[in-house]
């Protein structure tokens, strides 16, 4: 059986984390180094032409304030098929909309950052947000060991078990889908939402 369940609570969340990836993979894979080997030779057997080890990066804005950073244990990029492999992969942006925290035990991103997969213990977290003169946006936290970006179409998808916090609220379910076009997040299989009683007021 297979349970849609739309909700707005989350809006921002996807199109943010899709932002926020296809920026941070776009960057580290234009500030890598080039691929020095000769026209004439083609690597088939995908060994990686360069490394990086335990490195950290950071992108600035026009003021000097760091709005994109990144991490990573060991960074591997393929000749062959252009995809950059980064291992133990933290991800950070900062902008008008918040902050935007992606881990995972895993990443991959294409060259031309339209797709980037973080396996392995995913998670990304928004913290709680307060712009005067907005309602506050409570904390928000996604969990899966599998999590799929298509930045091009605007999909985040996974086909394995995902864990979602909003606030005190809190989703399970089998699979995921989200269409930012659509502003419609699916959550498939067997689904679970536990919803936190109001707070009193004093």
């Amino acid at each position: 059986m297979i349970a849609r369940l739309w909700w707005r609570l989350t809006l921002y969340l996807p199109v943010a984390l899709m932002s926020v990836l296809a920026l941070i993979s776009y960057w580290l894979v234009r500030t890598a180094p080039g691929d020095k080997v000769p026209e004439s030779v083609e690597l088939y057997d995908n060994a990686p032409d360069y490394y990086l080890h335990s490195f950290s990066a950071q992108s600035f804005d026009h003021n000097g304030k760091v709005v994109r950073q990144i991490q990573g244990g060991v960074g591997r990029h393929f000749a062959d098929t252009k995809w950059t492999q980064i291992d133990d992969f933290h991800g950070q942006s900062y902008g008008p909309r918040g902050a935007m925290l992606a881990q995972a035990r895993r990443s991959l991103t294409n060259e031309e950052a339209t797709e980037m997969q973080l396996i392995g213990s995913a998670q990304v977290l928004r913290p709680e947000l307060r712009v005067a003169g907005q309602a506050t946006r409570p904390r928000a936290v996604y969990r899966s060991e599998f999590l799929h970006v298509l930045a091009e179409t605007g999909i985040a998808k996974s086909h394995l078990p995902v864990d979602v916090e909003y606030g005190r609220h809190h989703f399970r379910a089998d699979s995921m889908l989200y269409d930012s076009v659509t502003q419609i997040l699916e959550l498939n299989g067997r689904v679970q939402a536990d919803f936190a009683p109001p707070q009193s007021k004093h």
